[in-house]
């Protein structure tokens, strides 16, 4: 499986409502850190820290779903652009938040997860600049 076909199978996973088969992509060490744009900047360490800050997130929307636009590669790093697509489960309102995240696959698995602010951030740290 090639790294993009990992990061299509998490996405799919993931809108699916598959979060067994989601979790299961990823290394038992790996590792969240979201962006700076985030309000709350924060490392999420192991599988189970980040089931569990993704399920409070999830649980926030009435609908959530990832639409991925581009997959790039850069060695053993993938960087996605897309959104997400979601609806408040108490307002009901809807809307769309542009996401960039870089991957770092290792052995098969997602080792790393990084949020950045735009795509020239995350193409830049997936290529070491």
């Amino acid at each position: 499986m090639s790294h993009a076909d990992l990061i299509n199978a998490l996405i799919d996973g993931w809108n699916e409502g598959d979060l067994d088969g989601v979790f299961a992509l990823y290394t038992d060490d790996a590792e969240m850190r979201t962006g700076p744009h985030w309000p709350e900047r924060a490392t999420y360490r192991g599988r189970d820290e980040i089931r569990a800050t993704s399920q409070d997130w999830a649980s926030l929307w009435e609908a959530l779903r990832v639409e991925i636009d581009t997959l790039e590669e850069f060695g053993d790093k993938v960087v996605a652009t897309g959104a997400w697509r979601m609806r408040g489960a108490a307002s009901g309102v809807g809307g769309e938040m542009e996401i960039f995240i870089m991957f770092t696959v290792r052995d098969g698995k997602i080792a790393a997860v990084e949020w950045f602010e735009d795509h020239v951030t995350a193409i830049a740290a997936a290529r070491g600049d």
